[in-house]
C-alpha cells in the first residue's frame, strides 16, 4: 500500500472512531427526584438557619453548611461560596408534623444546578441532594446527604 493510501486509511480510521466516541458519550443526567406532590410557595421555614454536616456519596468528603430560609426564598453558604448562587424560591407541602422543601439552586456563571429535598421536624433537618453540572461534552453529578440542627446564626435577608 502507498504512503498516501496508509495515511488515508489511518484518517478513516481515526475520524470513524472519533465519530463512534461522540455518539456513545454518556447522555444527561436527571437532577434529584422530589415526591410529586401539591408544592407550595414556601414561607413556613423562613427564619430558620441550619448548621449541617453533609457527605458526599461518590468521594465519603464531609462538609459544613449552613442552609437558610428567609422571605420565601432558600440559600446554602457552602454554594455561596462556591459560585455565587444567590437566593432560590423554595417550596413545602406537610404531611404530620414532618415539613418537607425542595429548592433548585442555580449557579449564574457556570452550568451548576442543586436541586435539593429535606424535610425539618422541630429544629431538625434531614436532606438530599444533586449537584450537576451539565457541559455540552459531558454531564457530572454528585450526590449529598446531609442532617442539622437549628442555630442561632440569621442570614441576610434578601429583598422581595
Amino acid at each position: 500500500m502507498t504512503s498516501v493510501l496508509q495515511a488515508g486509511a489511518v484518517a478513516a480510521v481515526v475520524l470513524g472512531t472519533g465519530a463512534a466516541t461522540v455518539n456513545v458519550m454518556a447522555s444527561d443526567l436527571p437532577d434529584l427526584a422530589v415526591p410529586n406532590v401539591p408544592w407550595a410557595p414556601g414561607v413556613e421555614l423562613d427564619g430558620k438557619t441550619f448548621d449541617t454536616v453533609d457527605v458526599v456519596a461518590e468521594s465519603g468528603e464531609v462538609m459544613h453548611d449552613m442552609l437558610h430560609f428567609a422571605n420565601g426564598r432558600f440559600q446554602s453558604a457552602m454554594c455561596q461560596e462556591y459560585c455565587d448562587f444567590g437566593w432560590a424560591e423554595y417550596r413545602t407541602w406537610t404531611e404530620g408534623g414532618v415539613m418537607h422543601f425542595t429548592a433548585t439552586t442555580d449557579c449564574p456563571d457556570a452550568p451548576h444546578t442543586v436541586v435539593w429535598y429535606g424535610r425539618v421536624s422541630g429544629d431538625d433537618i434531614e436532606f438530599e441532594g444533586t449537584w450537576t453540572t451539565r457541559r455540552w461534552y459531558w454531564t457530572r453529578q454528585l450526590n449529598v446527604a446531609g442532617e442539622g440542627t437549628v442555630t442561632a446564626a440569621k442570614a441576610e435577608v434578601p429583598a422581595g
